[in-house]
């Protein structure tokens, strides 16, 4: 007797989620039996009006990150080899995972804090030096990838490497979809969430428009910078929406200088591998060093702000042992 049957197909895959969901559920039995249930309907109501436009903002963000794969096959400048091409572009879209993998962790982390600090007299201070320090991860990242592309392109398979070109267009990508993430507090702090619909409704309509327009006569890298075009609009129009209706003050020239350091840092090391044709020991050590250039300006633009907070860090340890 057997479980297996191949007509189910991918359906497994499925009933593999659900079985997984429901042993969880299983093991947070404790927490259920405890619940005491009680409708609230203007609860429910006031739950329904914020979450509903997160839910639009979803499936429109879906239509962001999906649609480019979708339909590339059938927008494909040459359609003889328009398969290849996907395979290609979908093999190195992974390449982005180290940000990915990032702006995922940081959106799953920042929610609560951000409502944490949101009854704090210096939250906006406090916001504003997280978009900091997010976007000088990030540009950190998007440097360490791209100095070590190299290396990092060896997790797929060399027939797919001809379209490494799309990784620096899909991180910088990533960049902007983070910050949006990090601007769109704005609008779940105030519970004005139908601007997140708005927002992600605009970025699905630019998405086709703009793969409509860019695949026919560029392929993949047209695919790719559509992709960065619509996450860097979505993330200019949140950000000035969210001036208006709830104002922070972000160090926007200093974030700004952040990823253009890096984009310089990047720009440099192709162009020394170019004109000089280093070999690879000498490539390494000036991308090495090219990689420590990043961290040690962060360092030096932002010294005194350390210092001082090692020394406030210092003033609260030595008051709570003498207490």
């Amino acid at each position: 007797m057997t479980f297996y049957s191949p007509t189910v197909g991918v359906g497994y895959v499925f009933i593999s989620n659900v079985i997984a969901s429901g042993f969880t559920m299983l093991l947070l039995y404790r927490q259920f039996s405890n619940l005491t249930w009680h409708l609230d309907s203007a609860l429910i109501k006031r739950m329904i009006y914020y979450a509903f436009p997160l839910l639009i903002a979803g499936f429109a963000g879906m239509v962001n990150e999906t649609f480019d794969r979708a339909v590339y096959k059938y927008l494909a400048p040459d359609a003889n080899h328009a398969l290849r091409d996907l395979g290609i572009y979908s093999a190195c879209y992974k390449l982005r995972i180290i940000m990915t993998l990032f702006v995922q962790t940081f959106r799953y982390a920042a929610e609560p804090f951000f409502f944490a600090q949101h009854d704090k007299e210096d939250k906006k201070e406090t916001y504003a030096k997280v978009m900091t320090w997010f976007v000088i991860t990030c540009s950190f990242i998007f440097l360490g990838v791209m100095l070590f592309i190299d290396v990092i392109k060896l997790f797929i398979g060399e027939q797919f490497r001809s379209g490494i070109d799309v990784v620096p267009v899909l991180l910088l990508a990533n960049l902007c979809l983070g910050v949006f993430y990090n601007l769109s507090m704005w609008y779940k702090l105030t519970e004005k969430t139908r601007y997140g619909a708005y927002f992600s409704i605009f970025g699905a309509v630019l998405t086709i428009i703009l793969l409509f327009g860019l695949i026919p006569s560029f392929g993949y890298m047209g695919a790719a910078w559509a992709t960065f075009i619509t996450y860097f609009a979505m993330m200019i129009v949140s950000f000035i929406t969210g001036q208006k209706h709830y104002p922070i003050p972000y160090k926007v020239k200093n974030d700004v200088f952040y990823v253009l350091l890096s984009l310089m840092l990047f720009s440099l090391s192709a162009y020394l591998q170019h004109q000089l044709d280093l070999p690879g020991s000498v490539k390494w050590i000036v991308n090495i060093i090219l990689l420590f250039v990043f961290p040690f300006v962060v360092f030096r633009m932002n010294k005194d702000l350390l210092v001082k907070k090692q020394k406030v860090e210092s003033q609260q340890n030595t008051i709570g042992r003498r207490n």
